[in-house]
């Protein structure tokens, strides 16, 4: 329920923007919402205490339910008149407004809003009177969140330990068994680690898969993550795409292959390989058995490793290899991980009395290493007289086997600053045990409006800042690193995921649905996702939901057709307040001009569909922030008039699946979009000479030049104004060597991809650069002992074509640059 404090904190905003913005409008209710905001002012005083008293109290929970649920209301007419205004106003209707002065609630069906708000009102003083009986006292208009709950931004980026490996306690003898497991004997195996979730089976098999000597004794190694819903075909094409260096054209062969296709081609990469493949989180013999005709057994010592709940599984997939299963953590282990977790900040350890009821705490935790780290991070910033509250609100009864421990997830939860709550539910969107990208996450964030502007800091920055203290308070996990250090992707564990959801529908934030989604139409959650087969119906197409604000739709197979033009409209007809549309995987070829209508859209992403083009109505979408659009057709046309009416746009990213770029219709001007920060990957055109060069704000740029180089000098002429420019991306040929990198000094990521034959010198390339990438450059000089005089690069990646030599030598005092 603790979400609530945020809801009437984002209400607020949104009645002081209305009263501001829509004064004209106004005419009639103003006085309403007024009252609307300074009762709502009011109400907020209350929360943090009823907060803290409703988890004993049957009847503060249901008053912060009600005040849940008018929030709700609120928003809702709120979002309706904005709704109603922007249609008006396209209609042409401000004129006459303007002249005849109308009262409010006797325009064009707006007459309902004036009697909308006096319903409300009156549950709100139902609210006001039933809080003194609950004793629900004012204790100010305080921040939210526990005395110790939030760190300043600047000491949060002083204490952030991102850079460091996470703890590690209790398992190194577990590690030396399972490495001599991998390493020892030639026949192929499964090697399989069983325990119940939270119990560090995934921990111990990465520090396993990156040993040293599990790496330097197999040719090959893979991870693949399975989870409980999983698509065959998904999960070998993954396969493909991550472990095996395909061209253009071969990877346009794989699209076309069936299942039995595809095991087949990883079958015959690897018999030739002794290969380590890792499946982790692997739930039914169903699963084992669909991809086991994929590793070859020759002999070599070649390894399959993988981690799963069930024992039968393991022993389905070996029989003969005995499952290794993982244990509890013994006291003292439980009370070292507390330790590193709780005191990492701090120089010194703690006194004896503090130690006393840290090991109280620890021992409820029974050994369960996800609890411990959990209860640690909660802790970790807090002071010391508040942990015996703690201690007292965790005490149940813990049953071997099956540990219930929600209580100590949800401590962490209810910790939580108001502001990062919704941002820990939305988690919740994302499939079992999937790695989402966390520039995603944030633009997602931001859409849903759980973002708000700090200072001169950009939303992405402020929504870096809510990923690094949820991982800094193991609520996530980070996954990856960019090449810059930052952070790429990240992991949420199935029993925090389970949390998120759980809080979510109780507090009808978000409902998960699975294949059946008939209550989509009588759920009153306000966010919805939908994980589907290809060949499932929508059986809800019929249905309508008016106060929905997202709808995101994954669906795993993607060469079927899932929607058809009935089902299309579904996607709009009734979602007037939609604010985020995500489709992952739906064959739809076109987007229904309804779309256009939906004024409270802030992110469209549609990825891997067979989308042709964007009807020229989503131009009226003037709050949109994010793009997104992969498409299987050849070329995906985007008439330019659609991105430039749309001035809050940021982040622009358009492309075929096979790495073609879209192409941008007229002479865009692109330059009237000044938050611009992502665009990438479109076509080189006219467009260019007008804007490119304005667009300072752009971070990313990804750009397909001819190969006749006609846009070429324009492009390096532009980018070279472009301060803020992080990473480019440019494709064509050839490329000359005197492209002015040096001007840019922020750039830390570049791809090249066409003919280059020779690097500029060390002196020529961006000084920043962390990472290159190289294709059909057809090198011949030896790139290394050049690219190893640039100090920050990392990672340098040559693709198909990219070096025409035969060896290349590395730095015999060793260099921290990897190649791939």
């Amino acid at each position: 329920m603790a979400v609530v404090e945020f809801l009437v904190e984002f209400l607020l905003q949104k009645l002081a923007d209305q009263l501001i913005q829509e004064a004209a409008f106004l005419h009639g209710v103003r006085d309403q919402v007024e009252w609307l905001e300074a009762e709502f002012r009011r109400i907020r005083c209350f929360l943090k205490d009823a907060d803290a008293k409703q988890e004993g109290d049957e009847r503060v929970k249901n008053w912060v339910q009600d005040v849940r649920d008018v929030a709700y209301d609120a928003e809702d007419v709120i979002d309706t008149f904005v709704f109603k205004i922007a249609t008006m106003r396209r209609r042409g209707f401000v004129g006459r407004i303007r002249r005849y002065a109308f009262i409010f609630n006797e325009l064009i069906g707006l007459h309902k809003v004036g009697s909308e708000i006096e319903r409300i009102k009156n549950k709100i003083r139902a609210i006001s009177e039933s809080r003194l009986t609950y004793g629900i006292e004012n204790i100010g208009q305080v921040a939210a969140g526990t005395s110790s709950a939030g760190l300043s931004r600047q000491e949060w980026r002083l204490t952030s330990p991102l850079s460091q490996e996470p703890d590690f306690v209790g398992f190194e003898k577990d590690l030396e068994i399972l490495v001599a497991r991998l390493t020892d004997g030639e026949c192929r195996c499964v090697v399989s680690v069983v325990g119940m979730g939270g119990l560090g089976k995934t921990t111990l098999t990465k520090k396993v898969y990156n040993d040293i000597r599990v790496k330097t004794h197999f040719e090959s190694s893979a991870w693949i993550s399975i989870s409980q819903e999983y698509g065959v075909r998904d999960l070998l094409q993954n396969i493909i795409n991550r472990y095996m260096v395909l061209s253009e054209d071969e990877l346009k062969k794989v699209e076309k292959m069936d299942v039995f296709q595809l095991r087949h081609k990883i079958y015959e990469h690897l018999q030739r390989k002794r290969y380590l493949m890792v499946l982790d989180d692997i739930w039914t013999n169903e699963a084992w058995d669909d991809l086991k005709d994929a590793f070859p057994d020759m002999k070599n010592g070649s390894r399959i490793m993988l981690t799963t709940r069930n024992k039968d599984v393991a022993l389905h997939a070996d029989a003969q290899s005995p499952p290794y299963e993982l244990r509890f953590l013994e006291t003292d282990e439980s009370w070292e991980l507390f330790r590193r977790k709780t005191f990492q900040r701090q120089d010194t350890g703690c006194s004896q009395d503090l130690e006393k009821l840290g090991r109280e705490i620890v021992e409820k935790c029974h050994g369960l290493p996800l609890a411990i780290v959990v209860i640690g991070g909660l802790l970790s910033r807090k002071e010391a007289w508040e942990w015996e509250k703690v201690r007292k609100t965790i005490s149940w009864q813990f049953v071997k086997g099956q540990p219930q421990i929600s209580k100590i997830l949800s401590l962490s939860y209810g910790d939580l600053p108001h502001h990062l709550k919704p941002c820990f539910l939305y988690l919740g969107i994302f499939p079992e045990d999937y790695e989402f990208p966390a520039a995603k996450l944030i633009r997602l964030w931001a859409a849903e409006g759980f973002l708000q502007q700090r200072g001169d800091e950009t939303l992405e920055e402020v929504g870096e800042d809510c990923l690094k203290e949820l991982i800094q308070r193991s609520l996530i996990q980070l996954a990856k690193r960019s090449s810059s250090g930052g952070i790429k992707s990240c992991r949420i564990h199935d029993l925090l995921r389970d949390l998120s959801i759980s809080e979510a529908k109780e507090d009808k934030f978000l409902q998960v649905h699975h294949e059946n989604v008939d209550t989509l139409s009588t759920s009153k959650a306000r966010r919805h996702a939908i994980y589907r087969t290809a060949s499932s119906e929508c059986s809800s197409s019929k249905s309508s939901t008016p106060l929905l604000r997202s709808v995101l739709i994954h669906t795993q197979a993607d060469h079927e057709r899932l929607y058809g033009p009935k089902q299309e409209n579904f996607l709009c007809r009734g979602f007037k307040l939609l604010r985020v549309l995500d489709l992952h995987h739906v064959a739809i070829e076109e987007l229904p001009s309804e779309l256009g209508a939906l004024i409270h859209l802030r992110y469209i992403s549609c990825t891997n569909t067979w989308l042709k083009k964007l009807p020229s109505s989503i131009s009226n979408l003037h709050n949109l922030q994010t793009l997104t659009v992969t498409t299987y057709e050849k070329v995906l046309h985007i008439p330019s008039i659609i991105i430039e009416k749309m001035k809050q746009l940021r982040h622009v990213q358009v492309k075929n699946a096979y790495g073609g770029p879209c192409v941008l219709e007229g002479h865009a001007r692109l330059d009237r979009i000044s938050n611009l920060k992502t665009l990438s990957y479109v076509k080189a055109g006219e467009w260019m000479h007008a804007c490119l060069g304005k667009l300072v704000n752009l971070k990313k740029l990804g750009m397909r030049l001819d190969d006749e180089g006609v846009y070429a000098e324009v492009l390096y002429e532009s980018i070279v104004k472009l301060d803020c420019l992080q990473s480019l991306f440019v494709t064509g040929s050839p490329f000359p060597l005197n492209i002015p990198f040096p001007l840019l000094h922020k750039l830390c990521k570049l791809r090249l991809d066409g003919k280059l034959e020779k690097l500029p010198e060390s002196v020529q390339l961006p000084t920043n650069l962390t990472k290159l990438t190289l294709k059909y450059s057809f090198l011949l000089p030896d790139p290394l002992p050049m690219l190893e005089k640039l100090k920050n690069l990392r990672i340098l990646r040559l693709l198909d074509w990219s070096y025409r030599g035969v060896g290349m030598a590395c730095a015999a005092q060793g260099s921290m640059l990897a190649i791939i």
